[in-house]
């Protein structure tokens, strides 16, 4: 049989904060009521109070200002993994970033090939296209990085779920660093960066044609080249 475990007082008013900031009583960038008025609305000490005010602060959910008092964050599910990343808390290996990057764009072009893909996110990303092959005549990293990033966030967007999206934009910082060395490891056997335009040019085509085997097809190849990277 199960231990019952009783809910602890700081836990509770922890649940509060948390149910009215979800609720919207208290919204991002908003004052929380101060911890005398608080801790006399709810009827208990300053001293629980402040331990799950802390709590909260610890899960990203509000942030105390010295002098000011407690402020609903903006929460923001990429600056959550972004930092669970740099902790190391997520693991670090770059074959398993790129598979989840694989597997949220091939899981959002398969939506979009059955709803139906619009003219203007392929224009979207026939204009993304150009500007790398124009960075990569000009040499410019960090301009061909750019255009790369927007690529891959159009081709995630291209099913118009929100949620997946929102998921895509969480971890895209963990992303972005494996996406950066992807290519220069590419540039650096291939001494240039046609593989990785090649890869880009049969992804927009693959779109064109509503070709759901060739889209996966370029994926895969280009997940075997990234594989034997590390």
């Amino acid at each position: 049989m199960p231990k019952i475990v009783k809910t602890s007082l700081t836990d509770q008013i922890f649940d509060y904060i948390q149910s009215e900031i979800v609720k919207g009583t208290w919204k991002p960038g908003e004052k929380l009521p101060s911890e005398t008025e608080l801790a006399a609305s709810l009827g208990v000490s300053r001293m629980s109070l402040r331990s799950a005010i802390q709590r909260s602060c610890a899960m990203g959910l509000t942030e105390t200002r010295v002098g000011e008092g407690t402020f609903v964050r903006n929460f923001s599910l990429r600056s959550y993994f972004a930092e669970l990343y740099r902790l190391n808390l997520l693991g670090q290996k770059p074959n398993q970033i790129n598979d989840l990057r694989f597997v949220l764009q091939i899981g959002s072009v398969r939506l979009a090939m059955e709803d139906g893909i619009a003219p203007v996110d392929l224009l979207m990303l026939e204009r993304l296209s150009a500007e790398m092959e124009r960075a990569a005549a000009n040499h410019d990293e960090e301009a061909f990085h750019i255009a790369d990033v927007q690529f891959h966030r159009a081709v995630c967007e291209l099913c118009g779920n929100e949620l997946i999206f929102m998921v895509y934009d969480a971890v895209e910082s963990i992303l972005d660093d494996v996406t950066r060395k992807n290519v220069q490891r590419s540039v650096e056997q291939a001494a240039g960066y046609e593989n990785v335009l090649a890869h880009h040019r049969e992804i927009l085509e693959s779109l064109k044609a509503r070709d759901m085997d060739r889209f996966i097809q370029a994926m895969m190849e280009s997940r075997a080249r990234s594989s034997k990277y590390y």
